[in-house]
């Protein structure tokens, strides 16, 4: 083969990896395999470090903590005072034992009141109220009353009703007779039933 220069020589471009390259190695020049040339490279320069990935979804939410414990209960308040324009009521029982007896209740001087008795058994009825006013003790309380009894039945019967209570509807009354303890409401009772009976009575605080 005549003297070429390696420019001059005829290109291949698809070796085969037995063909044979002349290499000079340490001043010397010596041959190489395709195969062992491709063997001997040098590793390429490592590649840029691709992108972040995209961020990962949210965990799911954590379950509820448990709930504290109930405090303590405050204390109660004082008790209010009753306004002085509320009605008080009082009630209260007389046990009549058989016959003729005398009961009573009593009351604050110096105000005004409704009051009442109220018995009703087997063939026995009595009843009585009266509005009254009391000023001092050993006067006469300025009012009306009213009693009835059921006379056809006959087991209970009214004999008095409270004698210190005096007046007359639209007019005015000087009549000063001899009483003492007025707020004392007394009556006269006779039970004619032949047992104990329960006779109510009472009264409401109207100023």
């Amino acid at each position: 083969m005549a003297d070429k220069k390696i420019s001059q020589l005829t290109e291949l471009t698809s070796p085969l990896s037995g063909d044979t390259l002349p290499i000079v190695n340490n001043g010397e020049t010596k041959r190489i395999t395709v195969a062992n040339l491709a063997v001997a490279g040098s590793s390429g320069t490592s590649g840029s470090s691709g992108s972040n990935g995209s961020s990962g979804t949210s965990g799911s939410n954590g379950s509820s903590g448990t709930s504290g414990v109930t405090g303590s209960s405050g204390t109660s308040g004082s008790s209010g005072t009753s306004p002085a324009n509320v009605t008080l009521k009082t009630t209260g029982s007389w046990t009549l034992p058989t016959g003729t007896t005398t009961q009573s209740f009593t009351v604050e001087q110096g105000h005004s009141y409704s009051l009442w008795v109220n018995g009703n058994i087997p063939n026995g009825i009595i009843i009585w109220n009266a509005t009254v006013t009391l000023s001092n003790n050993n006067v006469p309380v300025i009012g009306v009353q009213y009693g009835w009894y059921y006379v056809a039945g006959g087991a209970l019967v009214l004999t008095s009703t409270p004698s210190q209570i005096i007046g007359t509807a639209g007019s005015i009354s000087t009549e000063s007779p001899v009483v003492s303890n007025s707020n004392i409401f007394s009556f006269g009772i006779t039970n004619n039933s032949g047992t104990s009976q329960t006779i109510n009575y009472g009264y409401i605080k109207l100023s």
